[in-house]
């Protein structure tokens, strides 16, 4: 009986020693997530210190990505892995770790700058931002189980002169709705105006003004919203990696 203990923990420990050195690419080819759209120019290390350069996810470049493994941050109860990115979109990090079949993401933080028509199609050309801190996420195949986290965008603010309105940048938070990970914000402008937006990381998302002054409502229903009940609604969905307003 001692023997076979003494086998199944050496194999154990050859098991653990070999995943652990092996080559990042190895372990990310087979993980599954080519086939949900990722890919990169170059991957280097092991799972416990690496870096994947030109990262980029459904033709979208991300930037670089590199990941630090720390014991310390297990025995404190942390994911163990330090992950910071950096790209042409801004840069964050966050502590991440497999936890069964998903994984799990703690204190994480980001600052991104991108172009408002990446939103929708109605919306000018000018670059807008979003920030996120204190986000935790767990996932597993299934999709988003739980998320929390502080969400701040000037995206409004910045187009809302197109629509003849000053509208103010919009707080908010994360969290999971049917298996995805949703961002969902609002606000109040200085003429009255109250705003609520909800977008999914898939593309899906539904913005709503009410209490807006009648000298903004021609603007907004050219720009493709509709007036339901005194509510001016947009609705963006996306079918089979489509915008369809």
């Amino acid at each position: 009986m001692r023997k076979i203990l003494l086998l199944s923990i050496f194999i154990g420990v050859l098991v653990l020693t070999l995943v652990a050195s092996a080559p990042l690419s190895f372990i990310l080819k087979r993980s599954g997530i080519v086939q949900q759209g990722v890919s990169w120019q170059q991957a280097r290390g092991t799972i416990w210190h690496g870096q994947v350069t030109g990262l980029s996810v459904r033709g979208d470049a991300i930037g670089a990505v590199q990941g630090d493994f720390s014991l310390l941050r297990m025995v404190q109860g942390q994911p163990g892995h330090l992950i910071r990115w950096s790209g042409p979109q801004g840069q964050g990090s966050a502590l991440a770790a497999m936890s069964g079949p998903g994984i799990k993401v703690r204190k994480g933080r980001a600052a991104m700058t991108f172009d408002a028509t990446r939103i929708s199609s109605v919306f000018p050309a000018q670059d807008v931002s979003l920030r996120l801190s204190n986000v935790s996420i767990d996932a597993t195949s299934k999709g988003c189980q739980s998320a929390s986290g502080d969400v701040r965008t000037d995206a409004l603010s910045t187009i809302s002169a197109v629509y003849g309105a000053n509208w103010p940048e919009l707080d908010g938070s994360l969290s999971c709705v049917d298996g995805e990970l949703v961002v969902s914000v609002e606000g109040r402008a200085a003429d009255g105006t109250r705003i609520a937006a909800k977008s999914s990381l898939q593309g899906n998302g539904r913005l709503e003004l009410w209490d807006v002054p009648d000298s903004q409502t021609n603007a907004l229903l050219l720009a493709g919203f509709t007036n339901e009940a005194g509510r001016f609604v947009y609705m963006q969905r996306v079918s089979n990696g489509e915008s369809v307003q």
